[in-house]
């Protein structure tokens, strides 16, 4: 191996200088994260900073900003040996790191605008280990990149790196989806604007404290009106509101949608699969066969006449439980999930054929909670405010809560086979889990107060990349679901990770 030896891997080597360009964005944009509040304080109504001053303070910030990334790039050193990855790092404080190969989880790799102009790539590694030791090259040249994941991947034991990149290297790969804008299109007026709009609600709910945290009280006044007119007004103004947010929401989405997951490709390869997407930042990601816990699809009514479902693949993860591992494939044919239950059990995998449901105590336990106290405590507020609508909003509460939780009952279902479990429940959004029995990594079976007078349980299945619970169900089936899913873990030869 004398062309090993003489790579330029074998020693200390600094990243891309680009490297430095990366480094003062992500500080600039941690500081802005984090300290915005006190900015918009200094700059708003602290008297030090003025016309004459706010010039010189702001240069010599992005002076020091500058200084200390290009220190903080040359104090960066790497280099890979035999079977280990040796980091060198730290401005005040300089930390070395050895990663053997065997530990890394995953290898991804990221470009947005800058990454894409100059031809490099920020590098992730993520390895079976604390978050310590989860880091990234901030710009790597693409050739460099590939010929670390290649050594890695050469040098490991067991020759299952995760890692999203060199389709030269993923032998017998076959194209499952290519999303045009069209079909992207679809995607994002397919997606959940509802809970959009409840996020975009309850950050301006937040926003309100951190002005005023940030400017005083005489700069939310205006806010703290409309708010009133609000909730004098809720059938014109709230409503009206809610359908600006929704609208903003809906072409929101549809943007980000299209911008996130531009020319996105799926690939079957005979480690498991690969994605690719991205038009500002691209992306490219891999879940590995033997890693994947769970297979999740959603679907919903705009979905199902569109004959789309959102996958999404969950990886065992780090101890950290980084969510980043778990790929997502929006916009896949319903009609072919059949094919990845097939790829993920085996290709002699039958789709079930008898369902089983969940006890009648679980609708009357959620309307109790979620539908008779807070229309109590509306009526609660209508008494002491001498308004009906607080009456007429405490009843209409009561009657859509109890509607939802009935088919929300009636529609939660679990199969089992011999060789997976699947999990269905939802209203409007149908989500689906399918997990396989040698997956399982521990079975749980919890009982409440309410349910033990009744005989009832809930079952969790813990994997390692999250749980599948499956709610108020006898307790003699948990108890034989148990035991039958630890038989076909002991008695499983294959990979659970």
């Amino acid at each position: 191996m004398k062309k090993s030896e003489d790579s330029w891997y074998r020693n200390p080597t600094r990243q891309s200088p680009i490297a430095i360009v990366m480094i003062v964005f992500n500080i600039v944009k941690s500081l802005i994260r984090v300290w915005w509040p006190i900015i918009i304080l200094l700059f708003f109504r602290s008297s030090m900073i003025g016309p004459d001053t706010g010039k010189p303070l702001v240069i010599g910030a992005v002076i020091v900003i500058i200084l200390f990334s290009i220190w903080r790039y040359l104090r960066f050193h790497f280099y890979l040996s035999e079977s280990k990855l040796h980091v060198q790092s730290g401005v005040f404080t300089r930390t070395k790191m050895d990663i053997p190969f065997d530990r890394i989880q995953t290898i991804s790799f990221e470009q947005n605008v800058i990454h894409q102009l100059f031809n490099v790539t920020k590098l992730k590694i993520d390895t079976a280990g604390s978050s310590k030791e989860e880091f990234e090259f901030a710009a790597l040249e693409k050739a460099k990149a590939q010929d670390l994941r290649n050594f890695i991947l050469s040098r490991r034991t067991n020759f299952d790196v995760d890692t999203g990149v060199a389709t030269d290297h993923v032998p017998d790969q076959k194209l499952l989806l290519a999303l045009e804008v069209s079909d992207l299109v679809k995607v994002g007026v397919s997606q959940n604007h509802l809970r959009t709009t409840g996020i975009i609600l309850a950050f301006l709910l937040g926003l309100r404290d951190r002005i005023e945290e940030a400017l005083g009280e005489s700069y939310v006044d205006q806010f703290d009106s409309l708010a009133e007119q609000l909730f004098q007004n809720i059938f014109t103004w709230g409503i009206g509101l809610f359908v600006i947010l929704l609208l903003a929401s809906f072409i929101g989405t549809l943007f980000y949608t299209v911008f996130r997951y531009y020319d996105l490709r799926l690939w079957k390869t005979s480690e498991g699969y690969k994605v690719q997407a991205g038009l500002l930042n691209k992306i490219e990601q891999a879940a590995i066969d033997h890693k994947i816990q769970i297979v999740r699809w959603v679907s919903n009514p705009l979905r199902r006449i569109f004959g789309i479902v959102h996958l999404r693949f969950y990886q065992a993860s780090s101890a950290t439980g980084n969510r980043s591992i778990n790929v997502t494939v929006p916009g896949y044919p319903e009609d072919k999930i059949y094919q990845i239950k097939k790829f993920a059990f085996g290709h002699k995998y039958i789709e079930p054929q008898v369902s089983h449901g969940i006890d009648r105590s679980f609708f009357w336990r959620r309307v109790l909670f979620l539908g008779m106290l807070p229309a109590t405590l509306f009526c609660i507020l209508g008494w002491l405010d001498q308004r009906l609508t607080w009456f007429v909003i405490g009843g209409l509460w009561f009657i859509i809560i109890g509607v939802f939780q009935h088919y929300y009952q009636k529609k939660w279902a679990y199969f089992l086979t011999d060789r997976e479990c699947i999990t269905s429940h939802g209203v409007f959004e149908i989500v689906n889990k399918a997990i396989s029995m040698r997956k399982i990594q521990g079975v749980q079976i919890w009982q409440s107060p309410f349910q033990r007078r009744r005989n009832l349980s809930s079952i969790i299945l813990h994997t390692a990349s999250g749980d599948v619970k499956i709610p108020f169900i006898p307790y003699q089936v948990s108890l034989q679901i148990k035991n039958y899913i630890l038989y076909k873990i002991e008695s499983s030869r294959g990979k659970w990770m």
